[in-house]
């Protein structure tokens, strides 16, 4: 996987799971087999493979993916263990291994899925069962190890995929045991090819082929059936007897028919059998690296207290003992499963405590590779309870306040006894914030109210706590109480809950101050209250300053970026987003959360200053997230200017699909506000398209102009109403209805200025809708006089947005404001203005390429990316050496004006730094 630099690392996805084990160049090919099925599948689309452990299943599956695949047809491989058996580990490993069918939905799927872990599977798994279905291309999915799911959820599933198997997918599914599928209706009619085990045990003669050419082991055609009355056929048991006969001193023949299994289990007798004819040194190796789920020689090396791992795994591998590769370096093994059980029970036979130790041993070990999901389980294998919730502890707190991993988290807690969790308050809370930001405020809350209860009533759980320590998880209670509230949209009730906080916490609770503040601001943005929320915002950023913390500023800086972007005041935004940006730092595992934040707030500029050639760039790491954890602003803002890239290309469907995948993930997590803002973005797309039918059709279909419903919180109900009006008055304009809608734009503006007077970016938009009804009403000079004090105020900030999306309705006044241009040399406010006006026709006429405002309209086109001629001069100067405010003497600019414009200039030329900027320009011939 490699979609916008992200790897499935990040997602804590075994990547060798999503492919087949090798085929040794030695090994016995089934191609008979192998024909007959794909034969028969090509025709049924199923193909089930049922048989006992060491029957071949997954070579006949690795053998049939390779043959798939030169076929041309679009192959993927998905293994399954006892983890996949839970809901949530089981979609992210399926989206997973269909990832390169559709990259982009797979990456934001995973996203959200790591975001947001408590989840209804049931729709989530019908919505990707609609998606795999329409998917147009040929493709066949393999399935191993079917036997670890009876998960009625994901039962369900598979039992819908099977029913509507498109024609042009198949599936392949192997198991040890019966399958938990309702295959009667396939196999009524015939629309199943069965491989069962019989089909898969050797004959005579093909034990005479395996034996020559994988063993280099002479067998006559006697001997070989005696061997077959033996076995059954079984590969696994010929292979057993191969390497037992390898290791005898007996003759083939002889050995052969010495062997019986008359008076112990065939299986254990071989195994043994192997085993004790094995040099020492390899039976203990065998033994004392049995635990490991997967292994490297390195590993192999640290459990087993001995330097031999790369010989000893070498050794193995050359003599076909059971040993399968997870990757084509070969770096990662596993035992097979078949070798594994035996191993395992054998060492927990001769000496449980050695069992024990090699799982500690193991869990340490990937401790400190980070490797930290297996480490825990390897405490949970040994029984090591209390190190596995000291290491959850110990390690949860950096993946969810600091990175965002929420779903880690969770994980972790899933697997941890749940009589452990309460033992640890600290525990309790960081298990209680990852359920805030993963859709699950009632348990946050409950968790949070455990945890005050312990602290009131010491009895509760027998918490050995300092003083501090109680301060600390008491304040720490209170604050993700109010984050879980507010990423509910409860905006009222977490406002109170956080101003009864601040008056009372201590000054030197850093974090836990700055995460109030945050959380305050962020409610107060939801309620209109711009300035109140930057207030908060800029004391949020400044303890957590204090406090180390980036996380905690991140959050800052994006609730101060949008506030201000609502209020026009873009400039300003932009400085959060550069302090964002600085914070996250350079991109890596650890921190894509962050840089998908500060990318959230300037791709969100560049799309309300109408850069839509900016928007694609810029949103190099937020586009992969458009799930970001917990609260709606985030999610909104990132499909609703996906979609606005997308449809400002000209590809409206496309957009329509991020918004009803957005509208759809609202629906599933119970986000009205959110589905609410995607559908009214879905109807403004399709009217500033000219498809007011179609609008008015979505309107409908979301019963859209009726916000008094059950499911609308009643603190919602006002900016519901609002947003409903104004695009009401939007379709009556596009029906001719103007009357109708400048009645409505009046009322909107005069409420606006009355009670959300902060907000300018909803100003300007109904100032301009009022501009374009007079102007369909006949009343053009009071038409162009209103839209005149739009512009002169977005003019400054380069504020297009709001206007452009009025559509060619504005152009008729524009171009009467351009016609009555004065002649002459214009003061630089008049010139900033007329310019703004040239732009914003070329923008809604379609004829030029975006550009920054505030500059002359000219451009320069140089190595593939468009700077203006402002931007010129100022990366000729930056490229002699001078500061920004050499610069903004040498210019008559402010300095916020200069950096303006480098922040530009640093993403069209794609550099991150002032020598990479004079680097460029010496590259292009401008110094």
């Amino acid at each position: 996987m490699d979609e916008v630099g992200l790897t499935f690392s990040q997602f804590q996805i075994l990547e060798t799971k999503l492919k087949p084990p090798s085929i040794r160049a030695e090994a016995l090919t089934r191609d008979q087999l192998s024909q007959h099925a794909v034969c028969d599948t090509s025709g049924t689309g199923l193909l089930t493979i049922v048989a006992s452990a060491g029957s071949g299943k997954s070579t006949l599956m690795a053998e049939l993916f390779s043959n798939s695949e030169k076929n041309r047809k679009y192959c993927c491989w998905l293994s399954l263990d006892e983890d996949d058996n839970e809901s949530s580990i089981f979609y992210k490993y399926l989206i997973a291994s269909i990832y390169n069918l559709d990259p982009k939905s797979a990456t934001r799927e995973l996203a959200f899925l790591k975001a947001n872990p408590s989840r209804n599977y049931n729709s989530l798994f019908d919505s990707l069962l609609a998606r795999i279905i329409s998917i147009k291309s040929k493709f066949v999915l393999f399935v191993d190890d079917f036997q670890f799911i009876n998960n009625p959820d994901i039962v369900r599933f598979w039992n819908k995929l099977i029913t509507n198997t498109s024609a042009n997918m198949c599936v392949v599914i192997a198991s040890r045991n019966a399958l938990p599928l309702d295959l009667s209706r396939r196999q009524i009619s015939g629309m199943i090819t069965e491989v069962k085990q019989e089909k898969l045990n050797l004959t005579a003669s093909e034990i005479v082929k395996y034996l020559q050419s994988v063993h280099n082991i002479e067998c006559s055609i006697e001997s070989a059936e005696t061997l077959h009355r033996s076995t059954e056929g079984w590969v696994a048991g010929i292979q057993l007897a191969a390497l037992a006969m390898s290791n005898s001193t007996e003759s083939v023949t002889t050995f052969i028919e010495g062997f019986t299994g008359k008076d112990k289990s065939l299986t254990e007798y071989l195994l043994k059998t192997v085993l004790g004819a094995l040099p020492s040194e390899v039976r203990e190796f065998l033994l004392l690296t049995s635990p490991l789920i997967r292994f490297s020689a390195s590993l192999c090396n640290h459990v087993s207290h001995l330097a031999n791992g790369h010989a000893m795994l070498d050794y193995l591998d050359k003599n076909n003992l059971f040993i399968v590769s997870e990757d084509r370096e070969a770096v990662w093994f596993r035992y097979h499963h078949l070798f594994a059980d035996f191993l395992r029970s054998e060492l927990k036979k001769v000496n449980p405590a050695k069992y024990k130790e090699v799982c500690i041993n193991a869990a340490k070990w990937c401790e400190n590779e980070d490797m930290l999901t297996e480490a825990i389980q390897y405490y949970l294998t040994s029984k090591s309870f209390e190190k596995a919730a000291d290491l959850i502890t110990t390690r949860a707190p950096d993946f969810a306040l600091l990175r965002g991993d929420h779903y880690t988290v969770l994980d972790w807690m899933r697997r941890l006894p749940a009589e452990y969790h309460a033992n640890r308050p600290r525990l309790l809370l960081v298990h209680a914030w990852s359920s805030a930001f993963s859709r699950d405020p009632e348990n946050a809350v409950d968790l949070c109210r455990k945890v005050l209860a312990g602290l009131a009533d010491p009895s509760l759980f027998l918490w050995s706590l300092s003083d501090v320590e109680k301060d600390e998880c008491y304040w720490r209670a209170k604050s993700t109480e109010a984050i879980a509230t507010v990423c509910a949209d409860e905006l009222v009730t977490s406002s109170g809950l956080c101003e009864s906080a601040l008056s009372e916490i201590p000054s030197t609770e850093f974090f836990n101050i700055s995460s109030i503040h945050n959380c305050l601001g962020y409610a107060l943005l939801g309620r209109r209250e711009y300035l109140k929320s930057v207030h908060h915002a800029a004391e949020g950023y400044k303890y957590s300053i204090k406090a180390g913390s980036n996380y905690a500023s991140l959050w800052a800086e994006f609730v101060e970026g949008v506030a201000n972007i609502e209020m026009g005041k873009l400039r300003m935004a932009f400085e959060s987003a550069s302090k964002a940006s600085y914070k996250a730092g350079p991109i890596d595992d650890n921190n894509i959360y962050l840089c998908a934040m500060a990318d959230f707030i300037h791709t969100d500029i560049n799309v309300q200053k109408c850069n839509f050639n900016l928007v694609k760039r810029n949103s190099y790491y937020g586009r992969s997230f458009l799930s970001l954890y917990g609260p709606v602003e985030p999610l909104l803002l990132a499909f609703r200017n996906e979609a606005r890239q997308l449809a400002w290309a000209g590809s409206l469907d496309l957009a329509r699909q991020v918004l009803h995948q957005g509208q759809e993930t609202a629906l599933t997590t119970n986000q009205p506000r959110l589905h609410f803002g995607l559908v009214a973005e879905e109807i403004e797309l399709q009217i500033w398209d000219n498809q007011a039918a179609a609008a008015r059709e979505t309107a409908l279909r979301n019963d859209f102009f009726n916000i008094q419903k059950e499911d609308v919180p009643e603190e919602l109900i006002p900016a519901f109403s609002d947003t409903s009006q104004l695009l009401l008055a939007r379709l009556y304009l596009a029906e001719n209805k103007v009357e109708e809608a400048y009645k409505i734009i009046v009322k909107l503006i005069n409420l606006t200025q009355m009670k959300y007077s902060e907000s300018m970016r909803q100003l300007y938009t109904l100032r301009t809708m009022k501009a374009v009804a007079l102007w369909q009403l006949g009343s053009k000079k009071e038409s162009a006089r209103e839209l005149d004090k739009v512009i002169t105020a977005a003019c400054l900030e380069d504020h297009a947005y709001p206007i452009v999306v009025s559509g060619r309705r504005v152009v008729p006044i524009l171009e009467e404001m351009q016609s009555k241009r004065a002649n002459g040399i214009l003061s630089g406010e008049l010139s900033v203005k007329h310019e703004f006006v040239d732009r914003l026709l070329r923008l809604l006429n379609g004829d030029a390429k975006d550009t920054v405002g505030d500059s002359k309209s000219e451009s320069f086109e140089g190595d593939s990316c468009e700077l203006t001629n402002r931007e010129v001069d100022i990366l000729k100067l930056v490229g002699a050496g001078m500061t920004n405010n050499d610069i903004a003497r040498e210019l008559m600019l402010s300095i916020a004006t200069v950096k303006w414009h480098l922040h530009n200039v640093y993403q069209k030329v794609e550099v991150r730094s002032r020598t990479a900027a004079a680097a460029y320009a010496r590259k292009i011939n401008l110094i």
